[in-house]
Parts: structure tokens; C-alpha cells; sequence
């Protein structure tokens, strides 16, 4: 869209911008609360992401599921199953990520990874109204 002056231009791209931060809201509500979840049926993502975070650099990894316990002091209350990982480094040292480790880096993962989507698909919504909207050339 072609404007007569500057300042319309600015006053038209600045109540886009406006427009776009209330749908970039929305989008990355939706990604990082309902795709960023649906990221844990990826075979594995929950264990890679867990070494990336806390054994940078292993070599190879074990993973250990323990049988479900309480997770709370009730006997009747929920129960989860435990799970550890035994990194293994190249100098022959180990490292072990125990389950509240793992159970941060899943969660902060599968979120941060749908949070991350979000921006991919809502930052570039930003460059549209500079291309949109232009003053008309003189002449």
C-alpha cells in the first residue's frame, strides 16, 4: 500500500506491529502449550535432550526406568516411574542425571522446543508491514 508521507507510513506499520504482537501472543500460547507437549511422542527427545543439557560431550549413554512409586506421601496418590541416565566420556568417567534432572530438562524441553516454533513462525510476521506499506515515490 502506497501512503503520501512518512509519517503515514509510520503510523500504518506501527498499528500493524500492534496487531501482530496481539496474533504473535496467541501463536506462541498455542505453540508453546499445545504443540510443545505433543514434542514428547518423539522417540528419544525427552533422553537427548536431557544429555544435551546436563552431559555435553558423552561419548554414549544408558538409560535406566525404575518401577513406578508414590510421587507423593500418600499411599493412594499418584505414582511415576523413576528414570536415570549414566552418561559415559571419552576418558572413561561417568555421570549420572538422575530422575529430578531429567524430569526438568523433558519438561523445560518439549515447552522451550514448542516456544521455539512459535518464534520461528510469528518473528518474520514481523517484516511485512515494512514491505506492506511504502510512501508513494515523488514525481
Amino acid at each position: 500500500m502506497k501512503l503520501n508521507t512518512s509519517k503515514d507510513v509510520w503510523i500504518a506499520r506501527i498499528i500493524a506491529w500492534v496487531l501482530l504482537c496481539v496474533l504473535s501472543s496467541g501463536i506462541l500460547f498455542v505453540t508453546t502449550f499445545m504443540l510443545g507437549p505433543s514434542l514428547f511422542v518423539i522417540p528419544n527427545f525427552s533422553e537427548k535432550i536431557a544429555v544435551a543439557l546436563y552431559c555435553p560431550g558423552a561419548e554414549s549413554t544408558s538409560l535406566q526406568e525404575g518401577a513406578s512409586t508414590p510421587a507423593t506421601s500418600d499411599p493412594n496418590g499418584v505414582t511415576g516411574h523413576t528414570v536415570e541416565i549414566t552418561c559415559h566420556f571419552p576418558d572413561g568417567s561417568t555421570d549420572i542425571i538422575d530422575n529430578g534432572e531429567y524430569a526438568i530438562a523433558a519438561i523445560g524441553g518439549a515447552f522451550g522446543g514448542g516456544l521455539l516454533i512459535g518464534l520461528l513462525v510469528s518473528l518474520p510476521l514481523f517484516l511485512v508491514p515494512i514491505f506492506l506499506f511504502r510512501k508513494k515515490r515523488e514525481g
